[in-house]
């Protein structure tokens, strides 16, 4: 039997993550991530249905990256940090619309990004108790089309490299978060992703999964 899909953090908790995030802690970027990654990117597919899911993924990625560039952009007395994170992915998934639109008119309609009927609740300061399950559902769906032989002996950080390669991310920032290597300049930063994806790659390869 499964264990049950962790909580979000609390309000205490997400203030203690933010006060980490301004004082330059490290680990605290992984635990942005961590916490708040994959919870954006179910909200947005669940409020912007008829988004591309890449463009959906990038927006999500890329409000936890803009926060850890700039974590004073976050204001605590305004909102909670899943609703700050919330509305800049959103705000980040209509930007990529825009661009996508201009490129391929009429391919992708702006109406995809607007909140749907139950959106409302989810921009609130209240979770809905069901989105960490659906969230672990779709996980385990995506996991279980990696072959059992190439999942033993992963790491939980080689499992995630490997979600990621799955769905098609190609951005190295995101493989650096992933390891932890956000330390590193972005050459040497490049040069280890690309060492772990190629690992991985071959993994698949081997098994006859086709990437």
């Amino acid at each position: 039997m499964g264990t049950a899909p962790a909580l979000p953090p609390t309000r205490h908790e997400a203030l203690a993550l933010h006060q980490r995030l301004l004082a330059g802690d490290p680990v605290a970027r992984s635990d942005l991530a961590d916490a708040y990654l994959e919870g954006l990117i179910t909200w947005l597919h669940e409020t912007a249905p008829d988004a591309p899911e890449d463009l959906r993924t990038e927006a999500a990625e890329d409000a936890i990256l803009a926060l850890l560039r700039k974590p004073e952009s976050y204001q605590p007395a305004l909102q909670t940090l899943g609703v700050y994170l919330r509305m800049s992915a959103r705000g980040d998934l209509r930007n990529r619309l825009r661009k996508e639109r201009r490129h391929h008119t009429g391919r992708t309609s702006l109406r995809a990004v607007e909140l749907s009927p139950d959106a409302g609740k989810y921009l609130g300061r209240t979770e809905d108790p069901s989105l960490r399950l659906r969230l672990a559902e779709r996980k385990q769906s995506l996991r279980e089309t990696i072959p059992a032989s190439v999942l033993q002996g992963l790491s939980e950080l080689d499992r995630r490299a490997l979600e990621l390669i799955l769905q098609g991310e190609r951005r190295t920032p995101v493989y650096a978060q992933v390891y932890g290597l956000q330390h590193l300049p972005a050459e040497e930063q490049a040069r280890a992703v690309k060492r772990h994806k190629d690992r991985l790659k071959k993994l698949l390869q081997r098994a006859g999964r086709k990437t």
